[in-house]
């Protein structure tokens, strides 16, 4: 994993903290903002009532994932591998 993709994968779970949600979270929207780069179907409503904070997350994912810079895959890697980290410690 490079600094890039680890900042990447940080900038989206700040996004998540400064929106009120939890990093399990973040890697929901994340895996399915995903699936949906790739052309394949998620049942996760990335819209909500409310003020939205799923949807803005989900912006915030879509933009780090659609940088022409860093490879989707490897952002996806350091955002599960970043909860299995938080979670062991």
């Amino acid at each position: 994993m490079n600094d890039p993709v680890r900042a990447a994968a940080e900038r989206i779970f700040a996004a998540a903290d400064a929106l009120g949600t939890t990093r399990q979270e973040a890697v929901l929207v994340t895996r399915a903002v995903h699936a949906v780069k790739h052309g394949r179907p998620t049942d996760v409503a990335l819209t909500d009532s409310g003020p939205h904070p799923r949807r803005k997350l989900a912006h915030v994912v879509g933009c780090v994932l659609w940088d022409p810079h860093l490879n989707a895959d490897d952002v996806l890697a350091a955002v599960t591998g970043g909860t299995r980290q938080a979670a062991a410690a």
